[in-house]
């Protein structure tokens, strides 16, 4: 007949071993024990092994026998050995929150501000299993339910669409190469901000500018920006934002400090994030900041 045992290993119990020691003073063997509790027998002859000591008899000879006792606080040493010490203090919590509440990521932290001394999964597990003390609110890209956005019934659009541009603006040869948006913090009337991402070096420039009143699709704000400028002007397809990635991601960057429903902001504010951005370190420029960029060609 076969046995079967439990598929998860789990280390035995004080209970289990008190149990094996009372079964093989009654004249169990092994293989009985282990089907008692559910176990394999390699497991139960190793753990009888490890729990062997000494004895001595009435004839005084030695006779090697287990010991539960022993047994338990040979396992308990072994387990506090296998525990890796954290290199989480004070002093760096304390670093970390610092930073994180900077609305730095944490790859930058880990490679940056503590220069590898912590690995970025590291830093990650602290934050989510709860040890930096922070909570959803203090996370960069908090996980959100997905919106699903009307798809567009005949949208307009006032030029060439994006997937048109050249190939030599595609692979960011040169610089000089934007990709525009505009930045909604509230549903009312209030002032937007103009966000301007040059695709090379990823410099950013933003502004803050008057309430954007015109919501139709793709984009109407910008219908008569070819107009204004001598360049040629490519637009993404409405719902597309991916199409205009680099900027997207900037936009993103602006919102861990002015969150959608921000009612108030100023333009000395916008310059400090600015200011920010184009000095924050960059994993794809191998954390060098868009500043750094322009200054090296």
């Amino acid at each position: 007949m076969q046995v079967h045992y439990t598929t998860t290993y789990k280390h035995l119990s004080l209970t289990e071993r008190q149990l094996i020691g009372k079964w093989l003073k009654a004249g169990m063997s092994r293989r009985q024990i282990a089907k008692l509790l559910g176990r394999s027998p390699q497991t139960i002859n190793k753990e009888v092994i490890r729990g062997q000591v000494k004895q001595m008899d009435t004839f005084r000879h030695n006779h090697s026998v287990y010991s539960y006792d022993y047994a338990q606080k040979q396992y308990e040493r072994r387990r506090k050995k296998s525990t890796k010490k954290t290199k989480l203090d004070k002093k760096l919590t304390e670093i970390i929150v610092h930073y994180i509440k900077d609305k730095v990521s944490p790859e930058v932290i880990a490679k940056v501000k503590l220069k590898g001394s912590v690995s970025t999964s590291t830093l990650y597990n602290w934050l989510y299993q709860g040890r930096l003390g922070l909570n959803r609110t203090d996370m960069l890209y908090p996980h959100k339910t997905k919106v699903i956005k009307p798809v567009a019934t005949n949208p307009r659009h006032y030029g060439k669409f994006i997937d048109k541009r050249p190939e030599s603006t595609n692979q960011r040869l040169a610089y000089g190469h934007w990709e525009i948006d505009t930045v909604v913090l509230t549903r009312a009337k209030n002032p937007v901000l103009l966000t301007l991402t040059e695709r090379k070096t990823r410099l950013e420039v933003i502004r803050l500018i008057s309430d954007k009143t015109a919501q139709a699709d793709n984009g109407s704000e910008f219908s008569r920006l070819s107009e204004a400028l001598t360049c040629e002007v490519y637009y993404a397809h409405a719902y597309s934002s991916w199409e205009r990635g680099t900027n997207e991601n900037h936009n993103r960057m602006i919102r861990r400090f002015l969150p959608k429903g921000t009612r108030k902001t100023t333009a000395n504010a916008v310059a400090r994030i600015e200011m920010w951005m184009n000095n924050y370190p960059r994993k794809l420029f191998n954390y060098r900041s868009p500043n750094e960029m322009v200054r090296g060609g």
